[in-house]
């Protein structure tokens, strides 16, 4: 028996990036906003700074404002910087965990279902 395959590699490769693509951005914008549940907000300004990290093509995202560390660790290396309060209920250090433990499961569901289950 003899078979002809015919193979588009530029074509699968095409669609595949499109759906990882896809799936990319939209893990990174739910991951954003679910995570910045948990992030202290005084005046907006550190949960806002993550947003032009989600249309970045890299894999992570950034909040990108000064003292964005010392708020996710509750203080600096140094021991300075020391967070004694957050302003907001709900909110605390390490907000990319507790959002994470929170959504991890929806998370990878919806991303491998719009990467086409390649994930």
């Amino acid at each position: 028996m003899k078979v002809k395959i015919d193979f588009n590699e530029n074509k699968v490769a095409r669609s595949f990036n499109g759906s990882y693509d896809r799936a990319r951005k939209w893990l990174k914008n739910e991951v954003a906003k679910d995570t910045n549940v948990f992030t202290p907000m005084v005046s907006n300004t550190l949960r806002e700074s993550v947003i032009p990290s989600i249309g970045n093509p890299n894999d992570y995202l950034v909040w990108s404002v000064v003292y964005a560390a010392y708020q996710y660790y509750g203080c600096w290396a140094d021991g300075t910087h020391v967070i004694q309060r957050h302003t907001q209920p709900g909110t605390d250090t390490f907000y990319f965990e507790r959002a994470k433990a929170a959504h991890k499961d929806k998370w990878v569901r919806v991303a491998k279902k719009l990467a086409g289950g390649r994930l």
